[in-house]
């Protein structure tokens, strides 16, 4: 790919170099350095909360990236005119890290004579950064490349879009990777910026085709992290389950999931037949009919993230019948379902969890045959892109019918079915960018019982809560909620009584906390005697432990202290994102989005609110792709965020 120069040649150029136009220990190196990355500062927390991401997927030529807010300029050190620009990424040299193979940013000089300098900026759009965030992203260059060029990181709290001026602070530099696979990078802002920005600089001297030390780099995935909010925490009270209103109809191997304060559910028929039926449920009130799926289905698995419900495979005849790929997306705002981008394969039996509202990760299935599918998949819900990871469930442990749920990076799954009932419990940690899963074994159910499928399961904090499940040595069906702890990795206790003796509820329980109180919900299910429960009820669980239960989550519903509104999920967008606004007292509101002329485009909320959380969901289909305000205003508090909009 590169003309070399005679070794005298490139020593002398690099000698002048070094000593008149740049004092760079990485621009002056040459094939074969051993020279070191600089040291990175270390991230003071491990569990991030994601402020701002882009997976950098899309047409990603200079007016594209532009686009999305960042500003691309060439640094006082840049050569002579004739070197490429930040350009769309090559899958001819390598894939993205994630998503499309070309779904990245490259840079690479490309002057067909002479020796210059490489000295390019790509500055990220403004955003609103605390001292201690962390920008991150992943880097490479060809492997084995002789010629690994440099990237310094810089941050200015100031908004500055000028490079190489006095504003910018570096927060260190590296070599690029030239081993053939991605690095994350994460550097940490020392002060805060309600305009800051972060710049990734690509580096080097004497290089180019005629030159020593270039080559073609990669940026993708890049991410501003904040320290997790501090942990809500939710009382309980005596051990008990409580009848809630029963669904309007009898059902089993159905799924729910929460969006604020509305429960859904989707509901199969008492003689388990596949449906488009959709339920709502409001805590204490009462059930109605949502709006129903566009396809019939049975045994998928749902889930909520960024305030939609996503409904994941499953099967249209039976649940051991033909498995799909299908995916939905309803949006309670427009009131309407969409089709996704279809799974990579044909799932039923499975379960799916979210994780930070930007992932959905499926597990296990399919129903049919012995059950031993060791992959599982993620779906990108800002690109609309599934993939499959590199790692797998550890040997023998593909499952069907079981519990799954995620506290914070961890999966927990337990039980289930593949060529016996199970018992075993594995719990996964999630990698960086969701593309692996560590698995490791857990202790076994505390059951006499060789097993249990159809079993259900919840999470809250770092606590697990599997409930009921058909018996894999005895007769019937469990009434038994086992309590299982990720910190300490122990299942620490077990209580009796669910009203009914129930199976087939593998996506049927969740768990809130509704009043700072922990509560579980368990619509209808399988019922004692082999059939449906005529009795079936949406049961209400309050459980009792040594302690308090804590989660990094939004789940408490307790009053806010302060006005408050947070920056809209996902961003940037397309075609709908997700305002969150808190208030601690009562007052009348407005929520108004605004364009880049200052012209009011839509108004999302205008009317009396309770003390609060609300989420607000805008639906931007009929916008343009472009960057919008959002205002909230009260009587006493008034304030606006910017959000991107990129079709």
């Amino acid at each position: 790919m590169k003309k070399l120069f005679p070794y005298l040649s490139i020593l002398a150029i690099g000698v002048f170099f070094f000593g008149l136009v740049w004092s760079d220990p990485f621009g002056t190196k040459t094939s074969g350095s051993t020279e070191t990355d600089a040291i990175q500062p270390t991230v003071p927390y491990t569990n991030a909360v994601v402020k701002y991401a882009d997976s950098l997927n899309g047409l990603n030529d200079t007016t594209a990236l532009k686009t999305r807010g960042y500003k691309l300029r060439r640094g006082a050190t840049h050569g002579p005119i004739g070197t490429t620009y930040w350009f769309q990424g090559n899958s001819g040299v390598f894939a993205a890290f994630e998503g499309p193979a070309t779904g990245y940013v490259g840079a690479n000089f490309n002057a067909t004579t002479g020796a210059n300098n490489i000295d390019l900026w790509l500055i990220l759009p403004n955003l609103n950064v605390a001292a201690g965030d962390t920008i991150s992203f992943y880097e490479r260059s060809p492997a084995a490349s002789g010629f690994p060029d440099s990237i310094r990181v810089h941050y200015a709290s100031n908004g500055d879009t000028n490079a190489s001026t006095g504003s910018w602070v570096e927060l260190g530099k590296f070599k690029t990777t030239t081993t053939g696979s991605w690095t994350e990078r994460r550097f940490v802002a020392p002060t805060a910026g309600a305009n800051g920005r972060f710049a990734i600089n690509y580096r080097v001297v004497n290089g180019g085709p005629s030159g020593a030390n270039s080559d073609f780099i990669g940026i993708d995935l890049i991410r501003v992290l904040g320290p997790a909010a501090p942990p809500a925490t939710c009382n309980f009270v005596a051990n008990q389950w409580t009848t809630r209103p029963v669904v309007p109809n009898a059902a089993y191997f159905g799924n729910s999931a929460w969006i604020g304060d509305t429960l859904y559910f989707q509901a199969p028929t008492s003689a388990g037949a596949p449906t488009t039926t959709i339920y709502r449920y409001t805590y204490n009130g009462s059930w109605s009919t949502g709006v129903p799926m566009p396809g019939v289905l049975i045994g998928g698995s749902m889930v909520s993230a960024g305030g939609r419900l996503y409904y994941v495979g499953g099967s249209t005849t039976a649940i051991n019948g033909t498995a799909v790929t299908t995916v939905y997306s309803y949006n309670p705002g427009t009131g309407a379902w969409s089709t996704m981008a279809p799974m990579p394969t044909a799932l039923a039996g499975h379960q799916a969890v979210n994780w930070g509202d930007s992932v959905i990760i499926v597990v296990g299935g399919p129903y049919t045959g012995s059950g031993t599918n060791l992959a599982h998949h993620y779906y990108r819900i800002g690109s609309n892109t599934w993939g499959t990871t590199s790692s797998s469930l550890p040997s023998g442990q593909g499952r069907r019918t079981f519990a799954m749920a995620i506290n914070g990076n961890k999966i927990v799954i337990s039980g289930g079915f593949n060529t016996a009932f199970l018992k075993s419990t594995f719990v996964g940690t999630i990698g960086s960018n969701a593309s692996t899963i560590t698995w490791a074994a857990a202790p076994d159910i505390p059951t006499t019982e060789s097993g249990l499928s159809r079993p259900g399961g919840a999470s809250f904090g770092n606590w697990f809560f599997l409930v009921g499940g058909e018996r894999g040595t005895t007769t019937g069906y469990s009434d038994i909620t086992y309590v299982f702890n990720t910190t300490s990795n122990t299942w620490s206790g077990q209580i009796s009584g669910l009203p009914f003796p129930r199976s087939n509820i593998m996506g049927h329980i969740t768990a809130k906390c509704i009043n700072d109180t922990l509560s579980l919900f368990c619509p209808a299910g399988y019922g004692i005697v082999g059939g449906i429960g005529t009795g079936a009820a949406t049961d209400l669980f309050h459980i009792t432990r040594a302690g308090v239960f804590t989660s990094t989550g939004n789940n408490t519903t307790s009053t806010p202290d302060k006005f408050e509104l947070s920056q809209n999920y996902p961003n940037p967008f397309n075609p709908s994102t997700v305002i969150n606004f808190s208030l601690p007292s009562s007052s009348l509101v407005t929520l108004k989005v605004y364009d880049i002329t200052g012209r009011e485009v839509k108004t999302l909320v205008n009317e009396l609110r309770g003390a609060g959380r609300y989420d607000v969901t805008f639906d931007a289909s009929n916008f343009a792709t472009g960057v919008y305000f959002y205002t909230l205003e009260t009587e006493n508090f008034t304030q606006t965020k910017k959000m991107l909009l990129v079709k």
